[in-house]
């Protein structure tokens, strides 16, 4: 998706907060969203000044006069201002390019744009809220508010123009769950027959076929998965390391999370978190206590969504982390829930940027789960440290269910299976 798919919706958003326009600026690649919204990068050359996008308000830029001026004609008075020797190589029909050479034309070319006297949204957060939107530096944003322009967060402008999926994304997505769904059976399925026959298995082993088995499929990932046995499920980025991982033994906790996506353009991830008991001995209570109070809180999350979707509302994504913070908490282990119930799920993103998290933790995200954004849905409670040890019954655990959602107008789609029972591998 790009400004050109979503144009009606970003023009929309512009309009009802009165501002004058969007003014986008990357920089040796600080800012790839901008061009995630223009759709396309550099062709026949490569960049390495300061690169601006305009979009204004109503569709018409406004010229060195102040009047709407000739870009107009091209890309709804979209406008590209890179440096004059990179100008070439931005070349396209969908908008005007305009170019600079040094910083006094850089400040005319601005101004030029019409952005004094009116408000101004770019890749900023007041405060740092929103880090994954936060992509302009300190000097620029002085730079724009010394032309006199009021500088707002694209946060909102963003979540329309990128990050809501049409219907291909998501039957990438589609496919992608079961692909990956597949390699996580297959993971589980290995470490249990090792276990069972006595015989050496690691963490990175498994960890290892998990990689080699996305190769095979022809899916990209990113990262190296989790496989984290006992006291290293405790840890939320765990990541085991040849030569230094857990052996995986008899009557161990196993926590799996692994993550892939179709090889084509803009393909979303799939990404999930399954745990399992390795026996042959039953599960703990205190694991399946903790495992009950996490599925109970993952689920809240889906609840709380298609209950808002029923009323005809969009829930901030802040709001739905608390609801299933707030329970986590009520039930005993509020200070082991370390990190947001949920991240965007972006196209080729693991972490989206430009898509609402459901986070009321490490941000307070106001933005809106509207119809087409994908997101993580993803509680853990990790019992580490001498408080939550003693809490483990004297080990260390974690327990996380990761799961994938699509809103849609009628509800949250779950296209990632969900585990609701504890694998049981001996």
């Amino acid at each position: 998706m790009a400004y050109w798919d979503r144009r009606d919706a970003v023009q929309s958003a512009l309009a009802r907060q009165g501002w004058r326009g969007w003014l986008l600026m990357d920089f040796q690649g600080s800012n790839p969203l901008l061009w995630q919204v223009l759709g396309r990068g550099p062709e026949g050359g490569h960049l390495t000044r300061r690169t601006f996008l305009w979009i204004p308000a109503g569709g018409a830029a406004r010229g060195p006069e102040g009047a709407g001026s000739a870009a107009g004609a091209a890309g709804d008075g979209v406008v590209l201002l890179p440096h004059a020797i990179e100008g070439r190589a931005l070349s396209d029909p969908r908008w005007t390019v305009r170019t600079y050479s040094d910083g006094a034309s850089l400040r005319a070319a601005l101004t030029d744009l019409g952005i004094a006297g009116g408000t101004v949204a770019m890749e900023y957060s007041p405060l740092g809220e929103l880090p994954y939107v936060s992509r302009v530096d300190g000097g620029t944003l002085d730079l724009v508010r010394s032309l006199g322009a009021e500088v707002v967060s694209s946060a909102d402008l963003l979540q329309a123009a990128i990050a809501q999926w049409d219907a291909r994304q998501v039957a990438q997505h589609e496919r992608a769950a079961q692909l990956v769904d597949g390699v996580k059976n297959e993971a589980f399925a290995f470490a249990g027959q090792r276990v069972r026959a006595g015989a050496a298995v690691d963490e990175y082993e498994v960890a290892r076929r998990i990689q080699d088995r996305f190769v095979a499929l022809g899916m990209a990932t990113a990262y190296f998965p989790t496989v984290a046995v006992g006291p290293n499920s405790a840890n939320p980025h765990y990541e085991p390391v040849a030569g230094r991982s857990r052996p995986i033994g008899r009557d161990e906790w196993l926590l799996i999370d692994l993550w892939a996506r179709l090889d084509e353009p803009g393909a979303p991830f799939a990404d999930v978190t399954w745990v399992a008991w390795t026996g042959p001995s039953p599960v703990p209570e205190r694991i399946r206590h903790v495992f009950e109070v996490v599925r109970h809180g993952r689920d809240l999350a889906l609840t709380r969504l298609a209950a808002a979707a029923a009323a005809g509302t969009a829930p901030q994504g802040w709001e739905i982390d608390r609801a299933v913070r707030d329970y986590i908490a009520g039930a005993g282990y509020g200070p082991y829930f370390t990190h947001r119930t949920g991240h965007n799920l972006g196209p080729q993103e693991l972490h989206g940027s430009a898509g609402v998290c459901l986070d009321d933790f490490e941000t307070h995200d106001v933005r809106r789960v509207v119809p087409g954004v994908a997101f993580s849905v993803e509680p853990g409670v990790y019992l580490a440290g001498e408080a939550g040890a003693a809490l483990a019954g004297g080990t260390p655990f974690g327990v996380r269910l990761e799961l994938n959602a699509v809103m849609t107008a009628t509800g949250p789609e779950v296209y990632t299976p969900v585990q609701r029972e504890i694998i049981t591998l001996g």
